[in-house]
């Protein structure tokens, strides 16, 4: 049995990761085709750990602009190509890239008996911070080349349960997590009683909802001595450290660690991680909100959907109000160190039953059964 996964953005490796060790551990054959263009450096790769085929791509710089649309094309086309020389039995193609959806079905169309899963990682244009242009058909026929498409899989994944609403979807759709094969990190919490610790974690691009940001550390700022720090890049990171040091608090700049135990280090002296995303971003989970979960270090969360719910369910932080940051700011300046401890606990917690390698590859056996 040969399976191919195809996966245009490296940003989604950890679940190809975890797919590629999935299917491995059946005895399947697997492929992983992913472009020669990293999404998250901007820049050509010759080599991507677990990618087998790296398929030449057009390269582009901004997230958003029709030379990445024109990447995903380029790469959706040939990628269709490489499945007539690599003759799959299963393939499994991770969207984004929406054209994908149409190249795979074409693909699928004309050798009927494969196994064909789709596997949504992100809504996009949906996710994307163009409401006031979303009619423009550009983005309505982005939008096509997926909805079109998706009833052409066998079965189609998606990360959150968020997106089986905007997807309308049917018994065809199975929630699969995002998943880590990490285990949870020691954890040995250091905290300044004095001075509030946050954290943004991860890429700062245009679905970051600075403004947020800048008036929940104004308001904490005026109860508490407040040090963000910021462990990331991204084409809006200057503005991020403008806004934020325009509140009086100060910027700690940790660049990019991909060090789990460097990460944790700075985690242990954090109070909160923020997760913060512009209102009307269809986005139910971030890869970010997992590695605060390794890391024992609760949210405050903007994100509606999947995460919004575990917040509140099993208190990993606070969901945020946007017409009552004064309160939030009393509220976490104020927390007595037990209730954060037991908090980093509930984090990790919540991880390793929802998010974990095992509770990934027990989903996928229900499908496959």
């Amino acid at each position: 049995m040969k399976v191919a996964i195809v996966c245009f953005n490296d940003t989604f490796f950890d679940r190809v990761r975890l797919l590629k060790k999935y299917y491995s551990s059946k005895g399947y054959e697997v492929t992983v085709i992913s472009s020669d263009f990293s999404h998250r450096r901007k820049q050509r790769i010759s080599s991507l750990e677990d990618a087998d085929v790296l398929i030449e791509t057009p390269p582009y710089y901004k997230n958003l602009s029709f030379r990445r649309l024109y990447s995903h094309l380029r790469f959706s086309s040939k990628a269709e190509k490489l499945m007539e020389e690599l003759q799959p039995d299963i393939i499994h193609s991770m969207v984004p890239a929406n054209s994908l959806c149409k190249t795979m079905s074409h693909y699928k169309k004309n050798h009927p008996d494969i196994r064909l899963y789709f596997d949504i990682n992100d809504l996009w244009p949906e996710a994307l911070p163009i409401q006031r242009f979303e009619w423009l058909p550009v983005f309505t026929e982005w939008k096509k080349l997926r909805d079109k498409n998706l009833s052409n899989a066998d079965r189609v994944f998606v990360e959150c349960e968020l997106f089986l609403e905007g997807l309308n979807a049917n018994d065809d759709y199975t929630v699969l997590h995002f998943a880590r094969s990490q285990e949870p990190m020691p954890l040995h919490p250091y905290l300044d009683a004095d001075t509030l610790d946050l954290v943004y974690l991860g890429s700062i691009n245009n679905i970051i909802d600075i403004c947020l940001i800048r008036k929940i550390t104004e308001a904490t700022t005026k109860i508490k001595p407040t040090r963000f720090h910021i462990i990331g890049e991204g084409e809006t990171k200057d503005r991020l450290i403008s806004e934020v040091q325009s509140t009086g608090a100060q910027v700690v700049d940790h660049g990019i660690l991909f060090d789990p135990q460097a990460k944790q280090e700075i985690f242990d002296h954090c109070h909160f991680g923020l997760n913060i995303v512009k209102p009307n971003v269809m986005v139910g989970l971030t890869m970010k909100s997992l590695d605060y979960m390794i890391g024992g270090l609760p949210m405050l969360n903007s994100i509606g959907g999947d995460t919004e719910k575990l917040v509140e369910k099993y208190d990993l932080g606070f969901n945020v109000d946007r017409d009552h940051l004064d309160e939030l700011a009393q509220r976490i300046c104020h927390e007595p160190t037990d209730q954060a401890l037991i908090r980093r606990r509930n984090m990790q917690e919540v991880y390793e039953r929802f998010f974990s390698e095992e509770t990934f590859f027990r989903t996928l056996d229900e499908v496959d059964a």
